[in-house]
């Protein structure tokens, strides 16, 4: 249940904002696709980490190196002649922006698509994952300061993202002016709120902790600014149904054991509080008048 800070926002919203109409108040939405980048011929490859840890980045992911190009979504679908869309889940519908999207540039394949032969295949960096990236950030901003009245941010992280952390997952504010800056100087890496808005309710975002790709709800003019935008990719994409859903799957051996343990356990706990004289909540059974 939403808590009074998240009240004004629809239950759709809250609950699946893949497939959530316009909340009210909104007239348009767009979809942010995270930067992905490549590393260009004729720029020395960024020294390796001593410690994964020490890698700067957003989020699942990380900063690009400097002299490294960004790279469309849609110039990655276009040379590989995959279409700009995702595959479809177990439930038969399209996936939104992730990693399984043929549109990112893998590793598999980043030496044909834009490198010149030579250059290492591994040269090539996804887009942040659960997080707006550095680069996205640095475009988005701006265009966000100047359709709200307020620089005060409210914000709510993921449970994921927060580690499953009480404090961290309730409803917090921060600065626009100082939100970037203030990410990059913790020096590791930091998660964007999975949902974010401006104190006066101009336009909110969300973004999932498993998706490259940010939804944005806000005015035409906002949609309009971000779509015209020639260092943010966005995307009017609307989940479609790819073919019917996938037939329940039989168990698997290991789910079938883990099934076997958890029955175990709870029959020996059974056991134990019987011993006890307790009754299966674990309170003690009441003792008969006559015995």
């Amino acid at each position: 249940m939403a808590g009074p800070e998240l009240a004004w926002l629809d239950d759709g919203l809250l609950e699946d904002p893949v497939d959530a109409p316009l909340p009210n108040g909104f007239t348009r939405s767009t979809w942010i696709l995270h930067a992905q980048f490549y590393r260009p011929s004729d720029v020395p490859p960024a020294p390796e980490p001593d410690d994964v840890d020490e890698v700067p980045g957003f989020g699942f992911g990380a900063h690009a190196p400097e002299g490294w190009q960004r790279i469309t979504w849609a110039e990655v679908a276009s040379r590989k002649g995959v279409p700009l869309q995702g595959p479809a889940g177990d439930s038969g519908l399209e996936i939104p922006p992730a990693y399984c999207w043929s549109a990112l540039l893998n590793e598999s394949d980043a030496e044909y698509v834009v490198m010149h032969p030579g250059i290492h295949p591994g040269d090539s960096l996804w887009p942040t994952e659960g997080s707006l990236g550095k680069a996205d950030l640095e475009a988005l901003v701006p265009i966000l300061a100047a359709h709200t009245g307020s620089t005060r941010m409210l914000g709510r992280f993921s449970t994921v993202t927060s580690l499953f952390d009480v404090e961290s997952m309730r409803v917090c504010t921060f600065d626009l002016t100082t939100m970037l800056s203030s990410m990059l100087a913790t020096g590791r890496q930091e998660f964007t709120p999975e949902l974010w808005w401006p104190e006066d309710r101009a336009w909110v975002l969300w973004t999932d902790y498993d998706l490259m790709g940010t939804r944005v709800f806000g005015s035409k003019d906002l949609i309009d600014a971000l779509r015209g935008s020639p260092d943010i990719e966005t995307l009017d994409w609307r989940r479609v149904r790819l073919r019917p859903p996938s037939p329940p799957r039989p168990p698997s051996r290991m789910e079938l054991r883990f099934q076997e343990l958890l029955a175990e356990q709870e029959a020996a706990k059974a056991l134990k509080q019987e011993a006890a004289g307790q009754d299966s909540t674990g309170a003690e059974r009441p003792r008969a008048a006559f015995a």
